[in-house]
């Protein structure tokens, strides 16, 4: 069952076992804002430039997280695409798959919420270098919502590393309930699985020409998010979003010659329509920011650990799981299968204290150079 926009009377009980977790809004807006410039002050240190340009293999990638809170996911926050862009005439072909574990509940006087289930997203994005410094980028997407098949490995999963269960283990394996109810009537009710196409990014990418930091460029970058995607599957905002950021990266510190630790870091604004389900705690700017170190151990492996933040769209809400910043943190790196092709896989969890992101996620990737 899906209801979105139409409100009604929910006359099922929400289940009340997952504690309640309140929020303070601005707080978190403020903790979040902090961070992102956290992320600025480290993109700016790096070590001297090497003395030879390094090779497109030779500079870090970032890993293309996706916050797949369905809630926030309709916002469309990009992913970075790294400090660099493709040369004319080039081009290169992402084929992800994304997937999330939800189990998040907030409650207050006026506002409930139920995140429970599990969350797919497949992409297939097109970079193509069509000016010296320019490249333009293609992204489509399909999003499905459906019942918790991993819960058990999951709860064993959190179990063997000692990891906090946050009421995994009493609650029912399998379920999936997408709910947010105000004032007593459900905005949102997804209980059966649904899929639909999601929405369609384009966006460019300038590399600028000299910058004052020793790095390995800087990359400003656009994408335009277009409605394509059905709002009542939480596939889509149902409206436009655009979004400004700037890329870097480079070597850590006594790295510049080996290039065996190196950086990234983004840190930008969306400006977006809200769904107009949520227009009543829906705002309409996101601030967003990113900074990874990764290690090549090997020629052909990277090892990366990545954090990615965002603050909430939902600002007039009081519940943790919509009006906390959202803090994804990434462990994975990639593999270059061949000259060309590279796998790149990570592992994600939400940071402990805010809840707005997933606490389990996967990511995989394949990159194409043509």
């Amino acid at each position: 069952m899906v209801i979105l926009p139409v409100n009604r009377k929910r006359t099922t009980p929400m289940p009340d076992r997952i504690p309640s977790t309140p929020v303070r809004a601005r707080a978190g807006r403020r903790r979040c804002l902090s961070l992102a410039c956290l992320l600025a002050l480290l993109a700016v240190w790096s070590g001297p430039a090497s003395a030879e340009e390094p090779g497109w293999r030779d500079v870090a990638t970032p890993l293309r997280i996706v916050n797949l809170n369905p809630f926030h996911m309709m916002y469309g926050v990009p992913s970075a695409s790294g400090a660099r862009v493709l040369a004319p005439g080039s081009s290169e072909v992402i084929a992800s798959m994304d997937m999330a574990s939800h189990l998040r509940r907030g409650i207050s006087d006026t506002e409930q919420v139920l995140i429970d289930g599990e969350t797919y997203r497949q992409a297939l994005a097109l970079r193509y270098g069509f000016q010296p410094g320019w490249e333009f980028l293609l992204e489509v997407s399909a999003v499905s919502h459906s019942r918790g098949h991993f819960d058990g490995f999951i709860e064993n999963w959190h179990d063997f590393f000692g990891l906090p269960q946050s009421g995994r283990d009493t609650e029912p394996r399998n379920r999936l309930e997408m709910v947010y109810v105000r004032d007593g009537e459900a905005l949102v009710d997804i209980d059966d699985g649904v899929s639909s196409l999601g929405d369609m990014t384009l966006g460019v990418g300038y590399a600028l020409p000299s910058t004052i930091l020793a790095n390995d460029g800087l990359v400003l970058r656009s994408t335009l998010k277009l409605p394509t995607g059905d709002e009542g599957a939480l596939a889509g905002s149902g409206g436009l979003s655009a979004s400004v950021w700037a890329e870097t990266s480079g070597s850590l510190s006594g790295s510049a010659q080996s290039r065996d630790w190196l950086y990234t870091a983004a840190l930008g604004v969306l400006v977006g329509e809200p769904p107009d389900a949520l227009s009543t705690i829906g705002g309409q700017a996101i601030v967003f920011g990113q900074f990874g170190v990764t290690w090549r151990p090997l020629t052909d492996l990277s090892l990366t650990v990545q954090v990615d933040v965002h603050s909430s769209p939902y600002g007039d809400s009081g519940l943790a799981p919509l009006a906390d910043p959202a803090v994804i943190i990434g462990l994975g790196g990639s593999l270059a299968l061949s000259e060309r092709t590279t796998l790149e896989v990570a592992v994600t969890e939400d940071d402990g204290s805010q809840h707005s992101a997933p606490d389990t996620g996967l990511h995989v990737a394949l990159r194409w150079r043509l």
